[in-house]
């Protein structure tokens, strides 16, 4: 099939799909941004029925390849709670073929599903583990799951899964245990994602007091000679120790650099696609033209709903300066952040001010 990508103004390519199937959960993480969903939070499971259907996911997945997608990211909520999950990815992975399909999970569920995930096409999976101590992992989940996530693990990674596991990093609960997580990853062979908290949804309550700057952490890589090299995807640093543990460090936060290297949009549970996660006016709605008959033309619908939100991209890169400390292993550290308001207009303009340095 003859594929037409989607470049916005900034010169950045539309090839990814974060697909948010529930906005129901088990867990009740203290810092959850709900993938941006303006409904503030994850809800219990069984109070908010999925709005798509599997057949609905096959119109969206056959759109999105036609314009570009190559990439698949399921997500929730936790994507697992959903009954019909098995069929979604099922849906998605008929249509398209050998793009890459993946999922973030809290890993709860996993040991049950995994080997149905496999057979249904997905390929990879982000397994969040915030701590490897029980008491912190609940203080973080809300639920004393730890064993659980880590049976879910083993057996994903037992089956050929790729797996990630996911830590956000929490001032004053798992800052300390990096290390650990850092030896544990090496152990099970998989990579480490370190996450920054966003100041989104339930990440906005106590921000400032539970954010972690990764730039603490990075430093400290490299003191123990680890190799950097940047992802295309919104130019993360990745750092290769000397054992050959991967460690990949997402900081969205305050980072326009970050924003530069978005190769996404994201479609929320009730249809709703969105530009960004920090996104907060009207998105583009799938609805109705997701239920037009024949096939072809709800497809056809989609592919310009995915026209329309591309048009709504661009990098989020409004920022207020301030300075603030830090205290790390005894010592005072001081992140300062750029002030700017940019009115980025064209692919030209963020070059530039990227270009100045002015970023972390």
């Amino acid at each position: 099939m003859e594929t037409h990508p989607l470049i916005d103004a900034y010169g950045r390519v539309l090839d990814n799909l974060r697909i948010s199937v529930t906005r129901e959960c088990n867990y009740s993480c203290i810092f959850c941004h709900l993938e941006g969903d303006p409904i503030g939070g994850p809800q219990k499971v069984g109070t908010f029925p999925p709005l798509l259907s599997p057949h609905d996911y096959s119109i969206v997945a056959e759109a999105a390849t036609r314009i570009g997608i190559s990439g698949f990211k399921i997500t929730g909520g936790e994507p697992l709670v959903r009954k019909d999950i098995i069929k979604v990815i099922n849906s998605i992975s008929d249509v398209v073929g050998d793009a890459d399909i993946s999922m973030t999970t809290n890993g709860y569920l996993l040991e049950k599903y995994a080997s149905s995930l496999r057979r249904a096409g997905l390929k990879r999976l982000n397994i969040s583990i915030h701590s490897l101590r029980r008491n912190v992992y609940k203080k973080i989940t809300g639920i004393d799951g730890l064993e659980r996530a880590i049976r879910g693990l083993e057996k994903a990674i037992s089956i050929g899964f790729v797996v990630k596991i996911n830590v956000s990093v929490v001032r004053g609960l798992n800052e300390n245990e990096i290390w650990q997580l850092v030896d544990f990853a090496h152990q099970k062979g998989v990579v480490l994602q370190l996450i920054e908290l966003q100041p989104i949804n339930s990440g906005a309550k106590g921000f400032e007091k539970l954010h972690f700057p990764l730039f603490l952490i990075e430093k400290e890589l490299i003191e123990r000679g680890a190799r950097k090299f940047r992802r295309k995807m919104h130019n993360r640093p990745v750092y290769i120790l000397p054992d050959g543990t991967r460690v990949e460090i997402v900081k969205s936060y305050n980072n326009p650099v970050f924003c530069a290297g978005c190769n996404r949009v994201r479609l929320l549970p009730d249809g709703m696609l969105i530009p960004c996660i920090n996104w907060k006016l009207p998105g583009v709605s799938l609805f109705p033209g997701i239920r037009e008959s024949p096939r072809e033309k709800a497809v056809e619908s989609v592919v310009e709903a995915f026209i329309k939100v591309n048009l709504l991209r661009k990098p989020y890169a409004l920022y207020q300066i301030y300075t603030k400390d830090y205290i790390s292993d005894g010592k005072e550290l001081r992140l300062t952040i750029p002030k700017r308001s940019f009115r980025l207009l064209t692919k030209r303009d963020l070059q530039i001010s990227l270009h100045k340095g002015i970023y972390r």
